[in-house]
């Protein structure tokens, strides 16, 4: 049996992530679940993927199981079952390079940065699977609030308060703890997003906000930069510009600039939907993803 184990179903980019990854191989016709504490299913997004015990996964699991994971943490804990292990990169951080080295480990990775990251520390030949946001934030025609500049204050809170002091014309609007429906909601309100997470590994709440119709002003991330084009996609700052830029974008006489980013932000988000991924996932497969899942 194949199982995404999870450390939990908090609000947090990684979790979704891994129960689409799990729901787009069950799609595939993978036998799959998804290992959680407790067997809790997420309530903060929609899911239909089957959760089982973590713990108890984690005890019974064997040679014949293959466990998918992404927080680095999970690894020792994992390894010790004697399971086949396939590790999701969601992230690039130090923390991975142990299993990166790994060579019994199959590593998995979800945009450009992070493949690079592999080779470049470990020379390993990752298998590109892809990464996709809900079609949930596609802007379906709402009525958009010009003045309204949305936010996530969990990191960057500073930055997004700057910005609220220097740009006075703006309407600031913090998503946090909601809803996968509510953000999306919220964005498709807003007018702008001001992406305020230094040091982001990808990034999905600006592409995300791409999708919904937003003119993202953002501070440059990791590996979000594939998506982040300043000047085509976005308009990207440094943490200390950014009140600046936000500014500047929100002018009155910018309103071509604006509708350009926000063409070629809506473009660049179709390119990540789930029926991409999907397509790419079968890509995967023959790559080697199918020779390190279990079929039993």
């Amino acid at each position: 049996m194949n199982y995404y184990v999870l450390p939990g179903v908090g609000i947090y980019g990684g979790i979704k992530v891994g129960f689409q990854f799990a729901q787009l191989l069950t799609d595939a016709d993978v036998p799959m679940a998804v290992a959680t504490p407790g067997n809790l299913a997420p309530s903060w997004f929609r899911c239909s993927q089957p959760v089982v015990d973590r713990q108890q996964v984690v005890a019974n699991a064997g040679k014949s199981d293959t466990l998918i994971f992404s927080l680095p943490h999970d690894y020792p804990e994992l390894k010790a079952t004697g399971a086949r292990l396939i590790f999701h990169c969601q992230g690039t951080d130090p923390l991975i390079n142990p299993i990166l080295h790994d060579r019994d480990v199959t590593v998995l990775t979800c945009w450009e940065q992070a493949t690079t990251y592999a080779m470049f520390v470990a020379r390993r030949v990752s298998i590109d699977v892809g990464i996709s946001i809900s079609d949930a934030f596609f802007h379906d025609g709402s009525p958009k609030d010009e003045r309204c500049a949305a936010f996530m204050p969990r990191r960057g809170a500073a930055i997004a308060q700057s910005a609220k002091k220097h740009v006075l014309s703006l309407r600031f609007l913090p998503i946090d703890g909601v809803s996968e429906d509510i953000c999306a909601n919220s964005l498709k309100r807003s007018g702008f997003f001001l992406g305020t997470a230094v040091s982001e590994g990808f990034g999905l709440p600006a592409l995300e906000a791409m999708a919904a119709g937003c003119v993202v002003v953002s501070v440059p991330v990791v590996g979000g930069m594939e998506y982040l084009k300043h000047g085509h996609t976005a308009y990207i700052a440094e943490p200390t510009e950014l009140p600046a830029a936000l500014a500047e974008m929100s002018k009155q006489g910018a309103g071509s600039r604006r509708a350009a980013l926000r063409d070629g932000g809506a473009a660049m988000a179709s390119r990540y939907r789930i029926a991409v991924q999907r397509k790419k996932l079968r890509s995967a497969m023959e790559a080697g993803l199918k020779d390190a899942l279990s079929w039993s």
